[in-house]
């Protein structure tokens, strides 16, 4: 359970990583925009790294969060998929907004937000291997596990850190060629 005041501080944190990135970003100015002494933030978190690890859950958290309401809602299982895919593109794009958005996916100088986005991408794997496994009279899929991390590789390119190299708009325009390719492998002939 989170307290108000970590929600404070978390809060405060997010947008000063936004604005001046989360390696830039001091325990000190954390407190000052939460409106919190420095050692009210220690006491809510152990580090920075910490404070860093738990935004970047937050926001990735948001993503599982965008794909797990389109595979499951009503439809296909090609457009739920689909649906999801693009769901999670779009929440990658709108939670990366600004000059550091993206550093909250994606650190290297980070241990705290690479493990998140590791621990992300283990959860986001399992996500879709249970939809697959559970439309199985749809795709063709033996082992939705590994289909589940062959379709995530392939959508590389339109996650962190490499969506972020690249203009989203014209990446954009690359999704549903891609779906329509992925999805000819994955349906049941």
């Amino acid at each position: 359970m989170t307290s108000a005041r970590q929600r404070s501080i978390l809060e405060a944190a997010l947008r000063l990583a936004h604005r001046y990135g989360p390696t830039k970003t001091t325990v000190a100015d954390i407190a000052r925009e939460a409106r919190v002494g420095v050692g009210s933030v220690y006491l809510e978190f152990p580090s920075k790294a910490a404070i860093l690890g738990a935004i970047s859950r937050h926001v990735h958290g948001q993503v599982l969060e965008a794909e797990r309401r389109a595979l499951g809602s009503t439809g296909t299982p090609d457009a739920r998929l689909c649906e999801a895919l693009r769901a999670r593109f779009d929440a990658f794009v709108t939670l990366a907004r600004g000059p550091h958005g993206p550093e909250l996916f994606h650190c290297a100088r980070c241990a705290a937000i690479h493990d998140a986005h590791a621990e992300f991408r283990a959860r986001e794997q399992v996500l879709f291997a249970e939809f697959l496994g559970a439309a199985a009279d749809a795709f063709r899929v033996t082992n939705p596990s590994l289909t589940a991390r062959l379709l995530l590789r392939a959508h590389a390119a339109y996650a962190p850190p490499l969506l972020f190299r690249t203009e989203p708009e014209r990446l954009r325009e690359e999704l549903q060629p891609l779906h329509d390719l992925l999805l000819a492998g994955l349906r049941r002939r």
